[in-house]
């Protein structure tokens, strides 16, 4: 049987090899694999107004973590911070030209990236692990 030390240990564990795996697939690549999420989830959300505050809920990172994110995109020239009309204090993250140039490279850095994980588990211990995520998710409420 296992004990929640072993299992926090190997969950510790996986998550800090994660980082470093995730980070392998932005290797040779201009910008970091945060920012390679970050870049991701705008693509995927061209359609709506995205926010400071959208990032820092989808990464679950704090804001001044993500502030510093979106400062190194755009000063590299990748984001834009855009007014809106309807709130003179809120400012929506606009992708540029550059980025929509390597918009499907990040798209399979990032994809290949969660694809990898996942080889070869079924879709059962699939439901299983995501069931078990949710409920220490739960947990940590």
């Amino acid at each position: 049987m296992l004990d929640e030390k072993s299992l926090v240990e190997k969950y510790a564990a996986m998550n800090r090899r994660l980082k470093r795996y995730f980070d392998s697939f932005f290797a040779d690549s201009p910008i970091t694999s945060i920012q390679g999420l970050g870049l991701d989830y705008l693509f995927r959300n061209r359609e709506t107004d995205v926010f400071q505050k959208d990032l820092e809920e989808y990464l679950e990172i704090k804001g001044s973590s993500v502030t510093s994110i979106l400062d190194n995109l755009e000063k590299n020239g990748y984001v834009r911070r855009e007014a809106v009309d309807y709130d003179g204090r809120l400012k929506k993250l606009a992708i540029t030209e550059k980025a929509y140039a390597i918009e499907e490279d990040i798209v399979e850095r990032v994809n290949g990236y969660m694809y990898s994980l996942f080889r070869g588990i079924p879709e059962e211990e699939r439901e299983v692990f995501y069931s078990v995520l949710c409920k220490m998710i739960d947990n940590m409420q």
